[in-house]
């Protein structure tokens, strides 16, 4: 392995182009995208999507208290429906199609 390691650093000192994966050649005609900025993460649960959600959006996980009047609740309720709708959503996966 330590050989293959030092073949390939040489390959990509006399020709870094060849050895460049982030860099699609137009004679290339299939090739996968791949945004892994956020890493892989399941989400099981809606609990685990809406924690997902907020950590993107950059907001703090917000607690439930009983004490909240009639108005604010029915604006919580919406925007936990809004929630629940987006985390079903999320959980849909794209089809993967492997080239050979």
């Amino acid at each position: 392995m330590a050989e293959s390691n030092k073949k390939l650093e040489e390959k990509a000192r006399k020709n870094p182009e060849a050895c460049d994966i982030e860099a699609v050649k137009e004679d290339e005609s299939e090739f996968i995208e791949m945004d892994l900025m956020l890493g892989v993460a399941d989400l099981n649960t809606p609990e685990a999507v809406r924690a997902a959600e907020a950590a993107i959006a950059g907001n703090g996980l917000t607690t439930k208290s009983g004490d909240s009047s009639s108005d604010e609740s029915d604006s919580d309720e919406d925007e936990e429906e809004k929630e629940s709708s987006l985390g079903e959503e999320c959980r849909k996966r794209t089809k993967i199609i492997e080239l050979s």
